[in-house]
């Protein structure tokens, strides 16, 4: 009975815990909103460097998960270099997070000042295909600020997004992105399909990130050489719309900067999950350029693909 009673009150702890947690979370974002608002824009990455460190060596949770995804994607690396990546990892996102909460109380064009662009000739030369656009990126740099990059330049941009479960926390982001001037479509709200075809049919643009294993319609596709479940609506929707497809993604550079850059409209597969497979391809390629600026505390791999799509292994012939 008294095993029963523990049991039952550590059920009844949980959700509270999770709700002083998220309580204390927005609290401390609303708080350092202010702060980084003060700062310059150098100083407030100095300072997410720091919440970066702090992140890394209390989160010990996100930080083993952090190295293990690193030694599935580069089994190459020694110990001591997936060490190395996934602190930079840490450090990288926390600047991230700084860099948002710094822009969140000034005008959004403010953004561009840190931002050189490449490619955006690829751009410019979608539009005048009448087609509709949709712009593939991923968690990759600061991905936060390519709807200021692009809306600076013309481009209005919506978004498909998930709701967090933390319901302060979420209320915060979305904030920071409506800031941003991004057009919020909430995934599984009963009016987003409705409200997607209208962004494609009048002629708007639409982002889906689709590097994360989410309740979605998906399918398994190799990254990083492992079956992964993977969103096929991005690639559902550009087929059905004769969407043109741009790769476009943030990378941090050494000098406090950003860099946007655009890629040419992929040739699609006439097949979703072909499509999503390239899709995804395109995402590793970029990840494998600047590892340290992805999301590696992410569940990537958290479902078990079937076992006839499980990478088998090797023997010697003896």
């Amino acid at each position: 009975m008294a095993e029963l009673g523990k049991r039952q009150s550590r059920r009844w702890l949980r959700p509270q815990w999770r709700r002083l947690r998220a309580f204390l979370l927005s609290a401390t974002v609303r708080t350092l909103r202010r702060v980084l608002g003060w700062l310059s824009w150098r100083a407030s990455q100095r300072l997410g460097r720091c919440l970066g460190r702090l992140y890394w060596w209390t989160a010990r949770q996100d930080r083993r998960r952090i190295l293990e995804h690193l030694a599935i994607a580069f089994p190459e690396l020694t110990a001591t270099d997936r060490f190395r990546r996934g602190r930079a990892c840490a450090l990288h996102l926390g600047t991230a997070v700084a860099e948002c909460l710094h822009l969140w109380g000034r005008p959004a064009v403010e953004a561009t000042r840190y931002i050189e662009v490449d490619g955006f000739e690829v751009v410019e030369a979608a539009r005048e295909t009448d087609r509709p656009l949709l712009f593939l990126t991923a968690h990759c740099g600061n991905w936060e600020l390519l709807a200021p990059t692009l809306n600076h330049r013309g481009i209005a941009l919506s978004a498909v997004v998930r709701s967090m479960d933390a319901e302060r926390l979420n209320q915060l982001l979305l904030e920071l992105r409506v800031h941003f001037g991004t057009e919020i479509l909430e995934r599984g709200a009963r009016s987003a399909a409705r409200q997607l075809l209208g962004v494609l049919r009048r002629g708007g643009s639409l982002t889906l990130l689709i590097d994360q294993d989410i309740e979605a319609d998906g399918a398994w596709v190799p990254f990083f050489s492992r079956p992964a479940f993977t969103p096929t609506g991005a690639a559902q929707i550009a087929l059905r719309q004769g969407a043109l497809v741009i790769p476009a993604f943030l990378e941090r550079l050494p000098g406090g900067g950003h860099r946007a850059t655009f890629h040419p409209p992929l040739d699609l597969p006439p097949d979703a999950v072909a499509a999503t497979a390239l899709m995804t391809r395109v995402i590793e390629e970029q990840i494998r350029r600047v590892p340290e600026q992805w999301v590696w505390m992410h569940r990537r791999w958290r479902r078990q693909p079937p076992a006839t799509l499980r990478p088998q292994p090797t023997t010697n012939a003896g």
